[in-house]
């Protein structure tokens, strides 16, 4: 049975576990944010589930606690980033921040980033977009996970996008996904829930399709849409990390990883009232489709993550005793306190 933890509680829980896993306390805070965010919009394989790996990283020291980010290349519009192997949170808020910036001066700022490690839920850097009038996009590479169509070897990584548009409305419209059938972490949270995953997600080392999310993370994730999903995987880990200089394709194989950040300033195309109205029209006929049979009406991409939100911000987070007991675990050994109210 899960237990059911205060977000704001479980943040500065969070944040006080990467401060003595060595992060500068902003930097703690910073990934705390990511995780706890992620889970509030029911991102759990991009949640608090993500401690344990991030903590082996960081004692191993193939992520280094306390990075040295910079700038290598400055084109005015466009920058290179890199993340000093540090925690990707650090780098990708980094780079999300300079592409806002460029495009607050210049209405278009985009910022590729190298030398950097997972960054978590990519719809966490693009929605920062929304508050400036903008449109956010955002991209990571990831560790080699697929095989490309026609292949047989992992040799392609179900890179995830997301990109956030202002609405108007309460939810902006937020599209999150990776370019396999469902995010790899998924596999993590049926194990943690002793769960079988459905036929059609991955494949286990043979090759074959399994249910066993252990044989599948031993194995790989299926393509979304086959071949079209490893097109798109192909083209963001160009952008990714062939155009920023870092790891792309088989160098996924090592840690590491690279991300891209873009923003698009509304103002530059269109007065922003005028897009706001036009947007408005556009979630209205939407939302006003008929209903298939068995459906309760049409949602845009998103929405349905705003409402939990608001939701597990008033009523809390739910976890599962098993990821409770691996992170009560962690804390121990850092001497550092249990998760909230277990």
């Amino acid at each position: 049975m899960s237990t059911v933890v205060d977000a704001g509680a479980l943040k500065t829980w969070a944040t006080d576990v990467f401060a003595r896993l060595g992060l500068r306390e902003a930097d703690a805070a910073l990934v705390a944010d990511t995780l706890v965010e992620a889970d509030l919009r029911g991102v759990s394989s991009h949640g608090v589930q993500r401690m344990t790996g991030y903590a082996r990283g960081l004692r191993s020291g193939s992520i280094i606690a306390q990075p040295e980010i910079e700038v290598v290349q400055d084109s005015g519009w466009a920058l290179v980033v890199d993340g000093g192997r540090g925690m990707g949170q650090i780098a990708a808020q980094t780079g999300m921040r300079l592409a806002l910036d460029r495009a607050a001066g210049g209405r278009h700022g985009a910022v590729a980033v190298r030398n950097s490690t997972h960054c978590g839920a990519m719809a966490y850097y693009a929605m920062q977009a929304v508050p400036r009038r903008a449109i956010g996009f955002a991209a990571t590479n990831a560790g080699m996970n697929m095989m490309p169509t026609g292949g047989r070897e992992k040799m392609v990584g179900n890179n995830p996008l997301a990109y956030a548009i202002p609405t108007g409305r309460d939810a902006p419209l937020v599209l999150d996904m990776a370019t396999s059938v469902v995010a790899g972490g998924k596999l993590d949270v049926a194990r943690l829930r002793g769960e079988q995953i459905p036929l059609g997600w991955a494949l286990d080392k043979e090759g074959r399709p399994t249910t066993d999310p252990v044989a599948a993370r031993q194995g790989a994730l299926v393509p979304l849409g086959g071949p079209k999903g490893y097109g798109l995987a192909v083209v963001l880990d160009v952008l990714c990390g062939v155009l920023s200089g870092g790891r792309f394709g088989k160098g996924l194989g090592l840690p590491g990883s690279s991300h891209f950040f873009e923003v698009y300033q509304i103002e530059a195309f269109t007065p922003y009232d005028d897009f706001i109205a036009r947007m408005g029209e556009l979630v209205d006929q939407l939302h006003d489709c008929p209903p298939a049979d068995g459906s309760t009406g049409v949602v845009l991409p998103g929405e349905p993550e705003h409402r939990l939100r608001e939701q597990r911000l008033r009523a809390g987070l739910p976890l599962e005793p098993t990821l409770i007991g691996e992170l009560n675990n962690l804390a121990a050994s850092l001497e550092a306190p249990r998760v909230p109210g277990t």
